[in-house]
């Protein structure tokens, strides 16, 4: 209650418990759930308390609130008032507005002076106010982080390290993950002795989602390393090198106790491009090594998450390493590597380098001769002759019985990819399914292969694109378009010289045809003693099903609840269509899709369209022919099954039939794509009065054309007609299919 009578308000941001009724005052709600300092609720608060008990300190946003009452306001003119003879500290919080990754651990560390030389604590708090709510779930700009006792430690690592080290979650420190902006303040104390002072400054951060989490990636689990060697350090940059973020450097630290203070510097302002080099001071031993990697100018960090062995090196000698082992090349470009030494325990002696085991008429040029530590290069060249391919080779460093070796790949690619050789669908395929796998041939230049399929030739109206296909095949893994032409190509590419030219055809899928089937034994009475009652509709067809869907199921039972459907095809399974409780009404009324946006709800009697419980495209890919029956299994009560039918869908080829049903014959048409015209072969017995008529795919008759040549080639004027996919059939002028044709229109 001091603190109210000194003109403070409650800056706890929870809502349960105490923190209720009118008690949360939003504009200092500083603090996640219940708080913990002395303006806050703690242990009062039930599911929003972050601690059982108060700490003895004001919360910054108190002092700020506060001060002023007590220095010009009501609170001024009742006090007897002394001078202590003290100075408040000098606080800076360092820069403010940097951008940080989100889910990201990070640091903030201030300076301060006393001019009286007094002891100084440091309190890092957050003074943001945002929406009340769960301290877990934050949203808007809700408090993050809770406040701790003030220390002698300028820094502040957010959560506590104690959390980072052990992959926990800290109670009220929720790292930003979204964007948002932050803004802390760093209240020093000098805890002076006859009238303490205290100042504060505050820094702001904002956290971006187009950056993050930035992660150590290396050293996750059980490491061992020997003293004197090198390591390599990777991590995930997560776009923190680019804008708004900007961090283009790190540096690298290592921890001896287990992960809390990082006090060997391995390297620094190292590219933060996600893998570095370092070298292991040749000193160390032990089993509680942790590694750091913090953006140099910026806040933000991560430490891998297992504590790393390091063994003692033993004897003097050197250690020879490189960040890249392997590297790119393409046709005769020359690749270089680079190597470094470093002396272990004191060595001072020649190291003679080698290279073996190189390709072809592979050449290297390096220094044959060095003395650690040294940094340098091998540069090999002369490809030119060399398929593509991974071609190893070693680097060997010797010290008279000393001597380590480095294992190295050139990855040559020969030539930037040729022209890839496709296979299937043969260019203007027929019929070709709407789920089609795509071939081509193996391109030896190739390290992977593009594909795109589009709905015309321009490959402006891009349907899919597949990148980074390693296999020679592609299955489509979306549903074609059917009874349409289809474009597609396939570009090969390597990381080495890049990508070649697109290869391209076409093809035609399917024609795509549905039926209903349906019958005439309905209406079904459901008496109260069949358990089960099955009404069945016959397919007389042999047709493949490509989909099928449920139409117009209707009827009524009492109650409605106690009725479970399900549908076995001829072959079989048994699935269930809609098996859910509904106590609502006692009229079904409803059709089947597995396409549908929704699930059947409750009640099912509006006539809409609902996903079955399990999928009819069990079926799909089973012929059809036979008994189809719908399987109601119910309890001791009265209903009826008033309507029901079946929807397949199936491929069909538009294939004329003479009279007497025997297949028209094929006419022979050219050139087959054409653009303005189409030169098609008569057969022999065409007569006066004949006529062609050109259909869309879907069998739209689009015009007629009437026959003038009675022998040899008649050209028809397709030049009117987008490009797409047509079929051409000749009837005689009394109505008798002579033959038909397809062909395709392109532009």
């Amino acid at each position: 209650e001091m603190g109210h009578q000194f003109g403070g308000n409650h800056t706890f941001n929870g809502t349960a418990g105490s923190c209720g009724g009118g008690n949360r005052n939003g504009p200092t709600a500083y603090e996640p759930g219940s708080g913990v300092t002395i303006m806050a609720y703690a242990g009062i608060c039930g599911s929003d308390n972050i601690a059982s008990n108060s700490i003895d300190h004001f919360h910054a946003g108190s002092l700020a609130e506060m001060t002023p009452f007590i220095v010009s306001e009501g609170g001024s003119t009742c006090p007897e008032k002394d001078t202590t003879g003290n100075t408040a500290p000098s606080v800076y919080a360092g820069i403010s507005g940097l951008y940080i990754p989100i889910s990201t651990p990070f640091e903030l560390t201030g300076v301060a002076l006393d001019n009286e030389g007094d002891s100084l604590t440091y309190c890092w708090e957050q003074m943001d106010t945002g929406p009340a709510g769960n301290f877990n779930e934050p949203v808007g700009n809700a408090p993050l982080f809770r406040s701790f006792a003030p220390t002698t430690d300028p820094t502040r690592v957010f959560p506590r390290m104690s959390a980072i080290v052990n992959n926990t979650q800290s109670l009220a420190e929720v790292l930003p993950f979204y964007s948002r902006g932050m803004t802390f303040r760093l209240t020093v104390r000098d805890n002076h002795g006859y009238g303490g002072g205290v100042e504060w400054d505050t820094r702001t951060l904002q956290a971006t989602e187009q950056a993050g989490p930035f992660e150590v990636l290396s050293q996750n689990a059980p490491t061992t390393w020997m003293a004197g060697s090198f390591q390599n350090i990777e991590w995930d940059v997560a776009n923190t090198n680019q804008a708004p973020v900007s961090a283009e450097m790190v540096s690298i630290s290592l921890s001896m106790d287990g992960g809390y203070t990082y006090p060997v510097l391995l390297a620094d302002s190292l590219a933060n491009d996600g893998d570095a080099l370092v070298f292991i001071p040749d000193t160390l031993q032990g089993d509680q090594f942790r590694v750091k990697v913090k953006a140099v100018g910026n806040v933000f960090f991560d430490i891998n998450n297992h504590n790393i062995t390091i063994t003692p090196a033993t004897e003097p000698g050197f250690a020879i390493g490189a960040s890249e082992f392997s590297q790119l090349a393409c046709g005769e470009e020359s690749v270089s590597y680079e190597v470094q030494l470093a002396p272990r325990l004191g060595f001072e002696g020649e190291i003679s380098v080698s290279v073996e085991s190189l390709p072809g008429a592979v050449m290297a040029v390096y220094d044959t001769l060095l003395t650690a530590p040294a940094q340098f290069a091998v540069t090999l060249s002369g490809f030119q002759g060399l398929a593509s391919g991974f071609y190893p080779f070693q680097l060997i460093a010797e010290s008279g019985e000393i001597a380590d070796t480095l294992d190295f790949i050139i990855e040559l690619y020969a030539n930037i990819p040729g022209l890839v050789t496709l296979l299937s669908p043969v260019e203007g395929e027929p019929e070709v399914s709407t789920r089609p796998t795509l071939s081509w041939e193996n391109n030896p230049d190739a390290a992977a292969y593009q594909v795109e399929i589009a709905l015309d030739p321009g490959f402006t109206d891009i349907f899919l694109t597949e990148s980074d296909i390693l296999e020679t095949t592609y299955s489509v893994p979306t549903e074609l378009p059917d009874s349409s032409l289809i474009y597609w190509r396939v570009q090969a590419s390597n990381p080495g010289c890049g990508s070649g030219e697109y290869a391209a055809s076409f093809f035609e899928t399917e024609v795509i045809r549905c039926r209903i089937f349906t019958t005439d034994s309905l209406p079904l009475s459901m008496s109260p003693e069949e358990a089960v009652i099955t009404s069945v509709i016959n397919v007389d067809e042999d047709i493949i099903i490509r989909d099928l869907n449920i139409l117009g199921l209707k009827g009524f039972h009492v109650p409605i609840g106690d009725l479970n459907f399900r549908l076995r095809s001829p072959e079989g399974p048994i699935i269930d269509l809609i098996t859910e409780d509904c106590a609502i009404g006692i009229s079904f009324d409803l059709s089947l899709d597995d396409e549908a946006e929704e699930a059947v709800p409750c009640p099912f009697a509006n006539g809409g369209t609902y996903r079955p419980e399990e999928e009819l495209k069990t079926y799909n890919g089973q012929n059809a022919r036979g008994e189809w029956q719908l399987l109601l299994f119910k309890d001791q009560h009265n209903g009826t099954l008033r309507e029901w039918a079946i929807e397949i869908c199936y491929p069909k080829p538009l294939t004329g039939i003479k009279e007497g049903g025997k297949p028209a014959p094929q006419l022979t048409v050219f050139p087959n794509p054409a653009n303005a015209e189409l030169k098609v072969q008569l057969p022999a017995d065409v007569r006066p009065g004949a006529r062609f008529y050109i259909s869309s795919a879907a069998g739209q008759l689009l015009f007629q054309h009437a026959v003038e040549q009675f022998s040899g080639p008649e050209a028809v004027d397709i030049g009117h007609l987008p490009a797409g996919l047509y079929f051409l059939q000749l009837f005689s002028r009394e109505g008798q299919l002579l033959g038909n044709s397809k062909f395709v229109r392109m532009e």
